[in-house]
């Protein structure tokens, strides 16, 4: 059989070893006297990995993306110009290629900055997007039965 640990000098070894390390403060490089003449007005924020600080310039942003491809995806169905061939037609699906990109992009910051209603607002505008840029595809496509083209004849 073995020995009964001696739990005494196993804790008096563990202390040494943290009093040789010394605390956290003691660690950091030394302290300027100027900056010990000023007062701290606030402790820093100690934050663990992968934890994001949200302000409310950081919210609004957010909101400011998804109501902006909103905007996008309400006016791309009012359409001014003809976009059954040609050039307008790819203008056209070029904003809709921007609103995708808006609805990816204000997912993204929403998620980053755990915002769920900005997030659900980001994917209803991506849904749009594709579902704009669908109906413009399947149309021109073997799909449809009377087939449009892309480029005017």
């Amino acid at each position: 059989m073995t020995e009964p640990r001696d739990w005494d000098k196993e804790m008096a070894e563990i202390d040494k070893v943290i009093a040789k390390a010394g605390p956290p403060a003691a660690q950091s490089p030394a302290a300027s006297p100027a900056r010990e003449a000023q007062p701290r007005l606030s402790a820093p924020a100690v934050r663990s990995p992968g934890v994001t600080v949200t302000r409310r310039r950081d919210t609004a942003g957010v909101w400011f993306r998804a109501l902006l491809g909103a905007a996008g995806a309400v006016a791309l169905p009012f359409w001014p110009y003809g976009k059954t061939c040609g050039t307008m037609l790819f203008v056209y699906m070029i904003g809709t290629a921007a609103v995708i990109a808006a609805g990816i992009w204000a997912m993204r910051g929403a998620w980053i900055h755990r915002r769920g209603g900005a997030h659900i607002a980001g994917l209803l505008v991506l849904i749009a997007g594709v579902g704009l840029a669908a109906i413009e595809i399947v149309h021109r496509t073997a799909w449809a039965a009377g087939q449009l083209h892309w480029i005017c004849p």
